[in-house]
């Protein structure tokens, strides 16, 4: 099995500290897919101290006999981004993608954009649903290629954006072997000359149990633990340090299955924030997720934050 991603180390911990909490927030999910393989996915959310609305809209579509992936997306700032990309075509495990913030029609001219344009057809038989067509025109703000290689010990990618002036460059490596994982994350502006990150990574990974360390920068300092105890209990803790500040964070977290439709979920740091969620199955296609953020430092004060999230699938 390929390691994974520089970014998705340690991620079944970040899932326990951060997956079911919507402090401060009203949020709406929205999945669905057509016969002919276009998901479309929408969500919203408010925020209840600012009032503030936002919203999106996101397209996949995916033609798996040539490896082909289309998604666009769409949000209520009045931004569209598209990516197109293609997997184990050129050579098995490479994916090599081309991502872009696009401005639609509207009059505004970017400072330095591009056209682009494309146009693809799946034909299908006359006796089932229609063709489908997709025919994308727009001028583009900002674009970056990305590039994504996985090997079963080796796992590679590569990322820069489009421009004149100078790309930054984003490069990371894991290698991973029997259980072990060690990565490497180098970030180069180009127009300066000069590295602006440089993350190293080392952890272990044995079925129910991942342990995550890493260094940024040489100044900050940061370990993740996660542990799977049975089939309905997860748990995880999290411990970072800077030498800048002095600054040290610490947190538990855990999720608990009370059955196959229904979750609570609890965290702790040492700022005394506790954080509690509640997650239930309404039925098929429909979630409600519950949550609230309580500062144990001035519990009298008020200021506790809670949140709602529903979530439709068809």
């Amino acid at each position: 099995m390929a390691p994974p991603a520089y970014s998705d180390l340690g991620k079944q911990a970040r899932d326990v500290f951060n997956k079911g909490y919507h402090f401060g927030l009203w949020k709406l999910d929205v999945k669905t897919k057509t016969n002919s393989g276009v998901e479309f996915s929408t969500s919203g959310h408010s925020n209840q101290d600012t009032g503030k609305v936002f919203g999106s809209l996101e397209t996949k579509y995916k033609v798996k006999e040539y490896g082909l992936n289309f998604s666009e997306k769409w949000n209520t700032d009045n931004t569209l981004t598209s990516e197109v990309s293609v997997e184990n075509q050129l050579v098995k495990g490479l994916k090599v993608s081309f991502d872009g913030m696009f401005v639609p029609h509207t009059g505004y001219v970017a400072p330095f954009g591009y056209a682009i344009s494309y146009k693809y057809r799946r034909k299908v038989p006359e006796d089932t649903a229609a063709n489908t067509t997709f025919v994308l025109s727009y001028r583009s703000k900002t674009g970056r290629f990305k590039t994504a290689y996985s090997h079963d010990r080796v796992r590679v990618d590569a990322d820069f954006n489009v421009d004149l002036s100078g790309p930054l460059v984003n490069a990371s490596g894991v290698a991973g072997y029997q259980g072990w994982l060690a990565g490497y994350q180098v970030a180069f502006d180009s127009q300066k000359s000069k590295i602006t990150a440089n993350n190293f990574a080392l952890g272990y990974s044995a079925g129910d149990f991942v342990l995550h360390t890493n260094v940024n920068d040489g100044r900050e300092f940061g370990g993740l633990i996660y542990q799977r105890c049975n089939d309905r209990l997860e748990t995880a803790v999290q411990l970072s340090w800077a030498s800048g500040s002095n600054a040290t964070k610490f947190g538990m977290a855990a999720k608990y299955d009370l059955d196959k439709d229904a979750s609570v979920r609890a965290k702790v740091n040492n700022q005394s924030q506790i954080g509690l969620g509640y997650q239930q199955k309404l039925r098929d296609g429909i979630t409600l997720t519950l949550s609230t953020l309580v500062d144990g430092k001035n519990f009298n004060a008020g200021g506790h934050k809670i949140g709602v999230a529903l979530e439709l699938e068809a």
